[in-house]
C-alpha cells in the first residue's frame, strides 16, 4: 500500500466530526440547487463534505432527502445549513442521515447549548427514532444508533453577529460545539459596513479564531474561491467551504462566454484563410470541454 493510499484509508476510518475536532484541513462547498446530481459530482470530486444550504436556497423535504442520499452514495459528508434554530428542523435533517448541521446566528452560550442539545440523544433533547435512514430503517438497535449518532453528528455554530463576538469564548467552550463557522458577510452588516476585509470584521475573525484555539474547537470560513485558503490556514482556520455549485457553474459559463466572444472577435478581424490554430473548431470544442470541467472538478 502506498503512503497516499494509507493516508486515504486512515481518513476514511475517521468520521467527518472526528476530522473536524482534530482540526484537520477539510474542504467543502455549498450546494444551493436541490439536485442530487450536483451532490454526486461534488462528492466524486473528492470534497470532504457538501453543505446543503436550506437557509438561503429552496429545498423541500423530498429534495433534501435525495440530496443527503446522494452525499452518502458518493462518499462525502452531507451537512445541512439549517433555515432556523428549531429543534424540529434539526431533527428532520439528522433523521435523513445528515452528518451534521450548520446553525445560523448563534449569538451566545445559551443558544449554543440548545443547539447541541437538539442534536444529541444522551444529555440532549433529540427525539429518538431509528426508522429513518440515520437508523438504517430500523436495522440499527437503539443503543448502537444512539452511540453512533452522538459520536458522529457534527455541530457547527455560525458566528455572524457583532453581539456574538462578545460571547464567542463562552460559545466555543460549550461541550459538543465542534466548529465555529465565520460568517463574514453578516458580520460586516452587523458592524454597519459592506467590506468583508474591513478592520472591524478582521478583528472579529481574529477573536473567533482565538476563541476556537483556546477551547480546542475548529474554526471554519466561507470563501468565494481558494485564493485566500493559505492565508486563513496560517491564522488557524481548518474548515473551508469554498464557493457553491451555482457559483462554480456561473464561473465556468462566464469563462466559456468570454473565450467564445474573443474567438468571434478575432474571426471578424481576419480573413478566413488566415485563421489561427486557436480558431479551429476542434480547439473551440476543447475550450468548451475544459470550461465544463471546471464545474465537474469544482
Amino acid at each position: 500500500m502506498t503512503a497516499r493510499h494509507a493516508t486515504a484509508s486512515a481518513t476514511l476510518a475517521k468520521s467527518f466530526r472526528q476530522r473536524l475536532r482534530d482540526r484537520e484541513v477539510v474542504t467543502a462547498c455549498f450546494i444551493k440547487t436541490p439536485a442530487f446530481q450536483h451532490v454526486e459530482i461534488a462528492g466524486a470530486s473528492g470534497l470532504d463534505a457538501v453543505v446543503l444550504d436550506t437557509e438561503h436556497a429552496s429545498f423541500d423535504p423530498s429534495q433534501l432527502d435525495v440530496c443527503l442520499l446522494a452525499a452518502r452514495a458518493s462518499g462525502t459528508a452531507g451537512l445541512v445549513r439549517l433555515a432556523d434554530q428549531r429543534a424540529e428542523t434539526a431533527l428532520h435533517a439528522l433523521d435523513l442521515g445528515a452528518a451534521g448541521v450548520v446553525v445560523p446566528h448563534v449569538r451566545d452560550a445559551a443558544t449554543a447549548r440548545a443547539v447541541v442539545a437538539m442534536c444529541r440523544y444522551r444529555d440532549g433533547e433529540r427525539g429518538f427514532s431509528n426508522s429513518p435512514r440515520a437508523g438504517g430503517y430500523g436495522a440499527v438497535g437503539m443503543a448502537d444508533h444512539v452511540a453512533a449518532s452522538d459520536d458522529t453528528v457534527s455541530v457547527i455554530c455560525q458566528i455572524e453577529d457583532a453581539s456574538a463576538i462578545e460571547h464567542v469564548a463562552e460559545i466555543a467552550a460549550v461541550p459538543g460545539v465542534d466548529c465555529l463557522f465565520i460568517g463574514r458577510a453578516d458580520l460586516a452588516l452587523s458592524y454597519g459596513v459592506t467590506q468583508l476585509d474591513h478592520p472591524l470584521v478582521d478583528t472579529a475573525i481574529t477573536r473567533i479564531i482565538e476563541a476556537g484555539q483556546a477551547a480546542g474547537v475548529a474554526t471554519g470560513i466561507f470563501l468565494a474561491d481558494d485564493t485566500a485558503v493559505g492565508a486563513y490556514a496560517r491564522r488557524g482556520v481548518s474548515c473551508f467551504v469554498i464557493g457553491s455549485d451555482q457559483s462554480w457553474l456561473r464561473s465556468a459559463a462566464t469563462q466559456l462566454a468570454d473565450r467564445q466572444s474573443r474567438v468571434v472577435a478575432n474571426a471578424a478581424t481576419r480573413p478566413a484563410n488566415l485563421a489561427t490554430p486557436s480558431d479551429h473548431p476542434l480547439n473551440t470544442t476543447m475550450d468548451m470541454a475544459s470550461s465544463v470541467t471546471l464545474w465537474r472538478q469544482l
